[in-house]
């Protein structure tokens, strides 16, 4: 009877536990920009320069969003989705470092530091535990 009760005390530790999903979508390698909205987004927010992307968080988000860039912390605050828009938080990162996502102390996400130099626009999507990236180099609407 022991035995059992570990058995079922354990199945229930595992069954509680659930592991991040993390899928990559990558868009089309391309040297220049052409979208008029990526043109307009770059231009506004000074990110002309080759080492600089923009990182944004789609749906689903209701939670503390942390975005380590190298040794620096670009991003650290509770954010919630509009529902309306689909869309969260965004923040500029530089490309050529490191770039790591923590959720809510708890869960971690890399980004794929070698593709990440060639696209200028990277979405974070959620869906419960799986995050969904995309990396492209057109800028979405969020209107």
């Amino acid at each position: 009877m022991k035995i059992f009760s570990i058995i079922i005390c354990f199945s229930f530790v595992f069954i509680g536990c659930s592991t991040v999903k993390v899928t990559e979508k990558y868009g089309l390698e391309m040297k220049i920009v052409e979208n008029v909205r990526s043109k307009v987004l770059i231009k506004k927010f000074n990110a002309e320069d080759k080492t600089k992307s923009f990182l944004d968080f789609t749906s689903e988000f209701d939670n503390l969003i942390t975005v380590k860039n190298g040794d620096s912390i670009v991003l650290n605050e509770k954010s919630k989705t509009l529902s309306m828009l689909g869309y969260t938080n965004s923040c500029i990162i530089l490309n050529n470092k490191d770039v790591t996502i923590i959720i809510d102390n708890k869960q971690t996400i890399k980004l794929n530091k070698e593709k990440l130099p060639s696209y200028k626009f990277i979405y974070v999507g959620k869906n419960k535990n799986h995050y969904k990236i995309e990396y492209t180099n057109n800028a979405k609407s969020f209107l």
